[in-house]
């Protein structure tokens, strides 16, 4: 017997929009399509009166468990949480401050976020700053993925970066890279005088992106590496990074993320510290391209890059933008950003957007199609959308510290109803899972 209907959704795959049903038995998909409704009997019915039903958002590079760094009421499931109210049902999670480097330290890691976890997640090893490092004994714990910098602060030498690729390339995994040229920055730095929200920008020029893509492209073709450049920052980096997809003997994936489409170098004056990430925004002009960029499919999928603060935390930086954190929370906000600002406005088709935040990341993370599709026999993670206008307020997020950088925003997408394993896991925004629901996922 069926569990769940969703009736009446405009279903999204990668050929378009289809008006249908979803059948759900025992947390599966169990039939998609016209007409499922009217021959099955369901214990419960969602009625999607016309919503957009995506599958569940994929999200590969997010900061959410770090016990030695985050203050106490953000963890793995205040975060998780705060996923599922924005229709993201898998997580791949990223290090933060604290390394993980070891199979000690993974399989640490992997029990406290599998007691927290609101959602299913995947791990990734890092951040790799020497050399050493058992590329085999860590993959064992379930992971294929492993991060390193060329930037502060934790920064990798040249030598410890090829040797990590060649190890991770015969292990048959990725190697992800955060892209800023530390010589660049350093002297960048020391010509920016003050402590103002937009001498931030300064500090941290579109060139050291550049240049580090290009290095660590030639780095990884060397080492016979697949290369994953984490949050691509402009449409010039983009256009770096596509010169390796086009000849390179491995894989190069380009990832990107919301706030590098949404904000630009002239919106620092109005938010200051609530728009401080790394790499730093750039140009209007550099925005523009990177959303030609993303429609054209240079880059491959977009991620949240998600790294929670408390709201008093950063408005310390209108007084010294050197003292908090960089990083922005996003997770919560990403399909309906993604959907508003792209879709509605003409930027993405529907098609475009499933592969850029479900499909693709499923695949990349190794999930896929059991994550990321609409499909018969596949996980029922499913993401409802109401279109409908709106004004984006903190007030109406689950997200625990008080702020987005999107305060104020007029949108015209809300992820409505969250399915995840079959069962109702939010609704407008509000959760209804229990950490510990998510379950770990082993990716060989």
């Amino acid at each position: 017997m069926t569990d769940r209907l969703v009736t009446d959704a405009r279903i999204v795959d990668a050929s378009g929009v289809r008006t249908g049903d979803i059948a759900i038995a025992d947390g599966e998909i169990a039939a998609v399509g016209p007409g499922v409704a009217t021959d099955r009997d369901a214990a419960d019915v969602v009625d999607a009166d016309g919503m957009v039903a995506l599958p569940g958002v994929v999200d590969v590079h997010n900061h959410m468990h770090d016990a030695e760094l985050f203050p106490e009421g953000i963890d793995f499931a205040s975060e998780t949480a705060s996923a599922v109210a924005g229709g993201v049902t898998t997580v791949v999670e990223l290090p933060t401050q604290t390394p993980v480097t070891t199979p000690e330290a993974f399989r640490r890691k992997r029990e406290q976020c599998g007691d927290l976890a609101h959602v299913d997640f995947g791990l990734v090893a890092g951040n790799v700053e020497e050399p050493g490092i058992d590329v085999e004994a860590v993959g064992a714990e379930g992971t294929r993925d492993f991060k390193t910098f060329t930037a502060e602060p934790y920064l990798a030498d040249d030598g410890t970066i090829v040797s990590l690729m060649e190890r991770v390339g015969e292990a048959g995994g990725k190697v992800r890279v955060h892209c800023e040229s530390q010589g660049i920055l350093d002297h960048a730095r020391a010509g920016v005088d003050g402590d103002d929200p937009e001498v931030y920008m300064d500090s941290r020029p579109l060139e050291a992106e550049l240049d580090a893509i290009s290095r660590m492209g030639w780095f990884a073709e060397y080492a016979d590496c697949p290369l994953h450049v984490v949050h691509v920052s402009s449409g010039s980096g983009a256009r770096e990074g596509g010169r390796f997809k086009s000849r390179a003997n491995v894989p190069v994936t380009l990832e990107t993320c919301p706030h590098y489409l949404a904000f630009s170098k002239a919106d620092v004056a109005e938010k200051g510290p609530f728009l401080k990430v790394n790499p730093s925004l750039k140009s209007p002009e550099e925005v523009d391209r990177l959303w030609t960029a993303v429609r054209d499919g240079t880059i491959d999928l977009v991620a949240s890059e998600h790294f929670p603060t408390y709201r008093a935390e950063r408005e310390r930086g209108w007084d010294d933008i050197w003292e908090p954190y960089a990083g922005l929370p996003s997770i919560e906000t990403m399909l309906e950003f993604l959907v508003s600002e792209g879709v509605h406005e003409g930027r993405l088709s529907w098609p475009r957007l499933h592969e850029l935040v479900c499909a693709r990341p499923a695949k990349e993370a190794g999930v896929y199609p059991r994550k990321g599709s609409l499909r018969e026999g596949t996980d029922a993670d499913v993401a409802l959308v109401r279109e409908e206008r709106f004004e984006v307020s903190a007030d109406d997020l689950t997200f625990v510290g008080g702020w987005t950088p999107y305060e104020g925003r007029e949108w015209s997408a809300r992820v409505d109803t969250v399915l995840a394993g079959g069962e109702v896991v939010a609704r407008d925004h509000e959760v209804r899972s229990a950490p510990g629901r998510g379950e770990f996922l082993p990716r060989a």
